[in-house]
């Protein structure tokens, strides 16, 4: 009996590590989980930025049959446009730094995880998140360099003498910095999904 009771006594020891071991995962998790609820605004800067969008291609559409002097304003009308999907992305920038913050304030809690393996998983997640902040950081950059260049295209197009060539050259340049910001934007794509797998093996390990 005494030796069955030394078996038992073992045996809840162990299990009380374990559990030790996961609440500590835990903790670091609920902190970690702070950066989504903060990145649930940037569903909000989309919807504004895809409307400004919608926005764009409409007055675009309208320079097919503009006359000299709707020219004009329309130019104007996209280069106040273009400031405004700006500022969304800016608003983007801004929720996203938050997001890194909570996620540095997290990070405490590694270190007060016993078990390595969860440790590892712990700081292989904030690894994860540190090359998905940079790739949305490529991904804004590149938008910018769009907007930009669009910005001057369409105040260009507001000036008194302009050339359909100037104006072709410029579009063509457009398109290649197009492509620039889908191959970043798939680029972020890969790293959320990265950190998700992460995540997911982090929830299996607390949840089990």
């Amino acid at each position: 009996m005494k030796k069955l009771f030394g078996s038992l006594l073992i045996f809840s020891v162990a299990l009380a590590g374990c559990s030790s071991s996961e609440d500590e995962l835990r903790d670091f998790y609920n902190a970690f989980q702070e950066t989504v609820q903060v990145e649930k605004g940037i569903g909000d800067a989309t919807a504004e930025f895809e409307e400004l969008e919608a926005e764009k291609a409409e007055l675009q559409a309208s320079l097919e049959t503009a006359t000299r002097e709707e020219l004009s304003e329309i130019s104007a009308e996209l280069v106040d446009n273009t400031d405004e999907r700006m500022s969304q992305l800016d608003e983007e920038v801004s929720i996203m730094a938050e997001s890194r913050s909570r996620m540095e304030a997290a990070e405490q809690y590694i270190s007060e995880i016993s078990n390595e393996t969860s440790q590892e998983q712990a700081q292989s997640l904030v690894s994860a998140m540190e090359e998905r902040y940079s790739a949305h950081g490529e991904m804004i950059g590149s938008y910018k360099t769009v907007l930009n260049s669009e910005n001057d295209i369409f105040e260009y197009l507001g000036e008194e003498d302009i050339s359909q060539d100037e104006v072709d050259e410029r579009l063509n340049n457009l398109n290649e910095e197009y492509q620039q910001v889908q191959e970043d934007a798939q680029t972020f794509s890969d790293q959320t999904e990265n950190v998700n797998e992460i995540k997911r093996e982090i929830e299996t390990r607390i949840e089990g």
